[in-house]
């Protein structure tokens, strides 16, 4: 183990550990700023490190991201579980270590920067607590109402309180102002992999988060989302959140303790590229391709890009594409995105749209699908595609704009950001892309193409581990019963 200082959030999570901070890609980084001779409870430089290496982090690249892409449609399974999950076939054992990861290396380690920093360590505090907004706006969107009033004192609430998902949205709102405060004080940070202790990036994107859950509350209150995104929004872009350089990501070095989670999960095969996506990269001349795309068996040309496979029970054989190792997301050393500058954009266009403000609307899309493409585009051949992709897809005005185009350019500009792109397919009732969202089959391989359900899936199962040992809190819900924020 290299954690020293552990702190349980619930009583059923004392058994869950060792799965919870073993086996991390980035384990090793928790020991850099450690010293044996202290308790870790008083350094936050190492609680720092561990919570942003060991929490969801790891675990949002492929190893935990890449099954929910197959239910926003980037991603099919190819085989093994990645079949189950085409098939809508879940149980409460999978995806228990984004729920345990999430409070136990995460904002449990949060926690203690928090309550035991120093008068001249509030900037640790302004950074945990955004942290802790991060952490909690990626659990809630996956399962809807979650423990967190109660959720980190096991001794005064061994059985916490699930809270109501607004409430919970309104905790991240309040941690976010919080941080942003503490974060003013000044002084200096270590143990930081994202900004290296840059207090400015961290209130930059404090209020860049602002925006994107103001944003998913844009079903309960169009109207109202869209006014207090497009605030955040502006306080921003003030804040210097003006270009990728403010991006929100871990530099992976490639090296064999620090390597892009993506990475295994394509060289293994277990998610390839989803068939309609493919498609729908293909047929508008889209140049990120090669940016997104490479054959399994390592061949390129048109012939190969056309390999993609539908979301079914079926085994898949021969060469599929993935995000290999010559692609933006998939080298060992490529950036895991978190949060970017093009997405800001996006959220400015599609709260622009709801705001009737079409204007606007059209030039932060424009700017978005711009700023995407200098983000990813790695092959200079492809270059030649970009003007004729920009003329079609991102030189909207106020009369040719409309919420499907944004919505559909942003869904190809968020591969490999599974999370927040299911966000965005469910508020938008699976609309779009139009035409391409479809409930998964129960096999391509016959005829007659039954599916696997009446409805798409909306949300995760709650974790065995929290049935076994704090079931009258647990909400009763399956997967087709919408989050509360989206009904």
């Amino acid at each position: 183990m290299k954690q020293r200082f552990k702190v349980t959030l619930l009583a059923s999570f004392a058994s869950m550990i060792l799965f919870a901070s073993c086996e991390k890609t980035l384990d090793k980084m928790a020991t850099l700023n450690l010293n044996e001779n202290a308790p870790t409870s008083v350094i936050p430089s190492a609680l720092l490190t561990q919570a942003e290496s060991s929490g969801v982090f790891t675990d949002q690249g492929g190893f935990g991201d890449g099954p929910l892409g197959i239910f926003n449609g980037h991603m099919a399974g190819n085989h093994a579980t990645g079949l189950n999950y085409n098939q809508y076939q879940l149980t409460n054992n999978d995806f228990q270590g984004l729920f345990l990861d999430a409070y136990l290396s995460s904002m449990m380690n949060l926690k203690q920067i928090i309550v035991n920093a120093k008068s001249s360590e509030t900037a640790y505090v302004g950074v945990a607590q955004i942290l802790q907004a991060y952490q909690l706006g990626y659990v809630t969107s996956l399962y809807g109402n979650i423990p967190w009033s109660q959720a980190l004192d096991v001794v005064k609430y061994p059985h916490p309180k699930y809270d109501a998902q607004a409430d919970v949205y309104t905790a991240m709102q309040g941690l976010l102002t919080s941080g942003i405060k503490n974060i003013a004080t000044g002084g200096t940070v270590k143990g930081d992999i994202f900004y290296s202790g840059d207090l400015g990036k961290w209130k930059a994107l404090a209020y860049m988060l602002s925006a994107r859950y103001y944003n998913h509350m844009s079903k309960k209150d169009p109207a109202g989302s869209a006014t207090n995104a497009l605030a955040a929004i502006a306080a921003a872009k003030a804040a210097g959140f003006t270009s990728a350089d403010n991006d929100f990501q871990i530099p992976y070095d490639g090296s064999s303790s620090f390597i892009n989670p993506w990475n295994a999960t394509w060289e293994n095969g277990m998610y390839v590229a989803n068939m309609p996506f493919l498609k729908l990269i293909l047929t508008t001349n889209d140049p990120r391709i090669r940016a997104y795309y490479t054959s399994t068996a390592w061949t390129s040309g048109t012939t190969s890009y056309g390999l993609g496979k539908t979301q079914d029970g079926d085994v898949g054989t021969g060469n599929y594409m993935t995000p290999g190792d010559s692609t933006f997301f998939g080298a060992k050393d490529a950036p895991q995105l978190f949060a970017t500058y093009f997405e800001l954009k996006f959220i400015e266009a599609e709260a622009n749209m709801r705001a009737g403000n079409a204007a606007a609307a059209a030039a932060a899309l424009n700017a978005a699908v711009a700023a995407q493409l200098k983000k990813v585009m790695n092959f200079d051949e492809d270059a030649a595609m970009v003007p004729a992709y920009v003329a079609t897809y991102a030189s909207e005005t106020a009369t040719t704009i409309t919420m499907e185009k944004i919505m559909t350019e942003k869904y190809k500009a968020m591969i490999c950001q599974e999370a927040e792109t299911w966000m965005d397919v469910r508020r938008h009732n699976y609309a779009y892309p139009a035409g391409m969202q479809a409930i998964p089959v129960i096999s391509n391989a016959t005829p007659t193409k039954v599916a696997v359900a009446s409805s798409f899936i909306q949300r995760l199962l709650y974790p065995q581990s929290e049935l076994n040992n704090n079931l009258s809190n647990v909400p009763k819900a399956g997967i087709f019963d919408k989050l509360p924020i989206l009904q």
